[in-house]
């Protein structure tokens, strides 16, 4: 019983020493499934208030968001592979080019379908 707490304790501390696990590839999909989802919203925002939305991916101050609007930061490690507009417009459609999100040496691209609006993920 005495050896079993001692294992136990022996691996607590390691555990505790060795810090939060962190994984690259959940947190930049993680951050991909924020930044596609604020796109969804802004797509829905232009459907229902039958405006054309302007939507950024700002490389340079690292967020995204409606043009005017909130802006969401994105995690730190997170950067974007270059900045991109997409514009949404009222009857669902959409523009734009393709964006990529990368963090240590990895990355997930979002598209946008043209014609229908739809935002997808596509990634490892």
């Amino acid at each position: 019983m005495i050896v079993v707490v001692l294992i136990l304790s022996l691996v607590g501390a390691i555990m505790v020493g060795r810090g939060p696990f962190h994984s690259v590839t959940l947190n930049l999909h993680g951050a991909a499934r924020q930044v596609a989802s604020a796109m969804r919203e802004a797509r829905m925002q232009a459907i229902y208030s039958g405006t054309t939305l302007p939507f950024t991916l700002d490389a340079a101050h690292r967020d995204y968001g409606q043009q005017p609007g909130l802006r969401h930061s994105l995690p730190a490690g997170v950067s974007i592979a270059g900045p991109a507009r997409f514009l949404f417009y009222p009857d669902g459609s959409a523009a734009g080019p393709t964006a990529a999100l990368a963090e240590g040496g990895r990355h997930v691209i979002l598209r946008v379908n043209w014609l229908t609006g739809a935002v997808g993920v596509e990634g490892p």
